[in-house]
């Protein structure tokens, strides 16, 4: 398959994708602020500390990143009562709407795939998809 051929093909779908994510994602979160979110949704609180160890990634790092999450007010930091230097970093109301929002999106897509892809065909897009991020993980180490 020539390159134009499947661009001509990637290029919709790829759209179809980016406004999809923009029509619910219209406060910008990152797929890094996602992570976090996700992850204080599944496991509940955590300190900066806990939530950098988990990302594999500085403090500081994850510093911006809440930062930021504050700012959106998808998260609140309490104080902890067991060790008032630390504070304990909690996901509100309003991250858990955006991660629900996210999942309809989400939803949309597999029910799509599900609907259109015969059986065959969903076990090959499958390890396509696992192909390709494996791929870029391992050229762009994400």
């Amino acid at each position: 398959m020539l390159k134009q051929e499947l661009e001509e093909y990637y290029i919709p779908f790829q759209c179809m994708i980016i406004s999809n994510i923009n029509s619910f994602n219209i406060d910008g979160v990152t797929t890094a602020q996602y992570n976090v979110l996700d992850i204080l949704d599944k496991r509940g609180s955590k300190t900066t500390k806990e939530l950098a160890e988990i990302r594999g990634i500085s403090q500081a790092g994850m510093s911006k990143l809440t930062k930021r999450l504050l700012e959106k007010k998808y998260i609140i930091q309490k104080r902890r009562e067991t060790d008032r230097r630390n504070y304990d970093i909690l996901i509100t109301e309003d991250g858990k709407a955006f991660l629900s929002r996210s999942e309809k999106f989400r939803n949309k897509i597999m029910n799509l795939i599900e609907n259109t892809l015969t059986e065959n065909e969903k076990q090959c897009f499958a390890k396509l998809c696992k192909k390709i991020t494996d791929s870029y993980a391992n050229e762009y180490g994400k």
